[in-house]
């Protein structure tokens, strides 16, 4: 990462001011990622569309493909608010059946090097999804947008830690 550290360090300190920023806006934040996933799910479904007219393999199945596309990308995009929601609720069951299954994995390796963190992260996976199923619809406002502006936190850390040592071996 020599001769290049100048830029990614700024490069990380912009990502975490971005991050930050985000983090006041989570509602506008989820709502735009659900609306850039409908949009691309459309682009994707005439995509797909074109694909049945130009080869002559899997026809039907392309169609049906073509046709599901868009579909949910249309309904993603005009329903953006109920598409939010979903999508956090299914965030939220998701969280939950994780977590079962990781509870049940560590009972039945209770012996075994890990098993603490097993239950710590089985734990966490079932608060988490508790928190988000019990606060739908309203945990809808916050969670996406929440989630995406917290991962680009950490990825600008993560880049600024990554070009600070190599900064000090330049010097």
């Amino acid at each position: 990462m020599a001769g290049n550290t100048w830029v990614v360090s700024i490069l990380a300190v912009l990502e975490l001011v971005l991050g930050f920023i985000l983090l006041g806006f989570p509602l506008i934040l989820g709502a735009s990622a659900v609306w850039v996933g409908g949009f691309v799910l459309l682009i994707a479904g005439v995509l797909r569309f074109v694909h049945v007219f130009s080869y002559g393999y899997n026809r039907w199945w392309n169609l049906l493909t073509a046709i599901l596309y868009l579909f949910t990308g249309g309904v993603m995009m005009y329903y953006t608010g109920q598409s939010l929601a979903m999508l956090t609720l299914l965030i939220g069951v998701a969280l939950l059946v994780g977590g079962t299954v990781r509870l049940v994995v560590a009972f039945s390796m209770l012996k075994s090097p890990g098993s603490t963190w097993r239950f710590f992260n089985a734990i966490i996976s079932l608060i988490l999804g508790g928190m988000v199923v019990y606060g739908w619809p309203d945990s809808s406002l916050w969670l996406i947008g929440t989630i995406i502006a917290v991962e680009m936190i950490f990825s600008g850390w993560t880049l600024l830690f990554m070009a600070l040592p190599a900064r000090r071996e330049e010097a």
